[in-house]
């Protein structure tokens, strides 16, 4: 007579627990890797209990961390992007757990704890731009997808992903665009550009720009200050620095919406108008942009795409932990408003 088909002889066949290939039967909460081997497993041995149809509804797929370096829901930028994630996981049927880290307040000890607990199996880093934090996330060895990254180079055997906006072609070929259509030569980044890669590639952009157009440009000609001790949306901070410049350049390029205008504000009170006497963008398309006068011009990306296709990467990097580490860029689009109508 044929020995009947239990949890624990298909554990044994696979060298997991009973425990986990019970959960795994009852659709609850296994990897995703895992539940797939328990089922097919059970398939080939003809397991008499097995109800496909119901596990395949009830069984949550993954748990998902969303860490973050600063509170993010107040911030205009990340509202569609975090919807973009949460609506992803919501149709996947994916557990999303969020966590805000501070190094000042709390020790990183008390994090990776919270994500052995959490038993999460992939990690989703925005605004985590310290180097020593990237480094200890990477050792806790989950997968981890990146939302923006540090300008700081990182030397680690662990794999990884990072998502961003196509920031260096982006400002490269609008600074050749003002170049070739109005003859513009004199360029002043504003912005730190060592606060996180899109700073430093949008910067890198402008550079590269002016070295097609075979136009020489000077570091001290930028305003690269600090946001450690600089406030870069006070106007008259700006105002100050901007007086320090040798001329007046021809178009600012700012590292983001939030920047330009600030500079706006700091080229008013000064006097000089925009766009008659010089030139302003910014990146994002945030409601800095357009909700003033003048309007800014400004490179939009989707940024509900930008949470959706964080995810997707996600998923991929815990399925496929072995493929090679990537930097996947997002397209933008140029929006021309009142600022750099010439």
């Amino acid at each position: 007579m044929k020995k009947a088909v239990t949890i624990k002889s298909i554990a044994e066949q696979l060298g997991l627990s009973r425990n986990t290939v019970a959960k795994a039967l009852n659709g609850q909460y296994v990897p995703e890797k895992t539940r797939e081997r328990v089922l097919k497993k059970a398939q080939e041995m003809n397991y008499k209990s097995l109800d496909l149809k119901r596990i395949e509804i009830s069984a949550a797929k993954y748990r998902i961390l969303l860490v973050s370096g600063k509170p993010l829901n107040n911030i205009n930028y990340f509202i569609p992007l975090i919807g973009g994630i949460e609506s992803f996981c919501y149709r996947h049927n994916h557990e999303l757990f969020q966590y805000i880290y501070n190094s000042a307040r709390t020790p990183f000890t008390a994090f990776a704890n919270y994500v052995k607990e959490l038993n999460a199996d992939g990690i989703v880093a925005v605004e985590c731009f310290d180097k020593q934090f990237i480094l200890k996330l990477l050792n806790l060895g989950k997968p981890v997808v990146f939302n923006d990254f540090t300008h700081s180079e990182i030397v680690s055997d662990r794999k990884y992903d990072i998502i961003s906006a196509n920031d260096e072609q982006s400002i490269r070929r609008l600074v050749r665009r003002l170049y070739d259509e109005y003859k513009l030569t004199r360029f002043t980044f504003v912005g730190d550009s060592r606060h996180c890669m899109s700073f430093h590639d949008r910067y890198m952009g402008m550079l590269l720009g002016l070295v097609g157009a075979k136009v020489r440009h000077n570091r001290e000609e930028d305003i690269l200050c600090s946001d450690d001790n600089f406030d870069y949306g006070n106007a008259e901070s700006l105002k100050a620095e901007i007086i320090k410049l040798k001329y007046m350049p021809e178009c600012f390029i700012c590292g983001n919406d939030f920047i330009a205008r600030s500079v706006c504000n700091a080229l008013k009170d000064m006097g000089v108008k925009i766009p008659k006497n010089v030139l302003v963008a910014g990146f994002d398309n945030v409601s800095d942009a357009y909700s003033l006068s003048p309007t800014i011009s400004t490179f939009s990306v989707d940024k509900k795409f930008l949470g959706t296709e964080t995810m997707r990467t996600l998923i991929n990097r815990i399925e496929n932990p072995d493929i090679p580490s990537r930097n996947i860029t997002v397209s933008t689009q140029f929006i021309s408003r009142q600022s750099t109508a010439k």
